[in-house]
């Protein structure tokens, strides 16, 4: 099964709807948002992707955090205060924004992948078990790019996709 990892979104309407197209076309089932989707308009952009499901955590710059709730709820979606713990393919997953509690999870090998944002900076390793991801930001201001990761989870492959 294929996922989609993004984060730090910070309403760059353009690089959300590049990513809406390439999880589409890729035909993924879930969507992981790291933090920092930061207004509705953003929200109701993930909707658009048919046939997956958005599960976000809040970021540092989520502010309207009871309409992000439900306008994500609406559509199906789901939106946690930090951290998000779940399973989804058989894999358990840990969600944070920021990573202050990441080397205390990562050391624990409760989960099989880690997803993580705030910092902006690609990062993509394993340690023992767990598969660590932060797709880094989906929006730079200055230079229009972004990423996005793509996670196949039966092979456990990160593909990147530049916005």
């Amino acid at each position: 099964m294929k996922i989609g990892i993004i984060s730090d979104t910070h309403d760059h309407h353009a690089n959300v709807l590049k990513a809406v197209e390439i999880f589409e076309n890729e035909q993924i089932r879930y969507i992981f948002h790291a933090g920092d989707i930061v207004s509705q308009y953003t929200a109701r952009a993930l909707a658009d992707i048919k046939n997956a499901k958005l599960i976000a955590v809040y970021g540092n710059n989520d502010g309207e955090k009871i309409l992000l709730k439900s306008i994500i709820e609406e559509f199906g979606g789901e939106i946690h205060q930090d951290p998000y713990h779940g399973e989804v393919a058989d894999k358990k997953i840990f969600m944070t924004h920021k990573p202050s509690v990441l080397d205390e999870v990562i050391a624990s090998q409760t989960y099989d992948i880690v997803i993580y944002g705030h910092t902006h900076f690609r990062d993509v390793r394993t340690h023992g078990k767990t598969l660590v991801v932060n797709p880094g930001e989906a929006t730079d201001w200055v230079s229009g790019k972004g990423n996005v990761c793509i996670l196949e989870t039966d092979t456990m492959e990160v593909f990147d996709h530049q916005l």
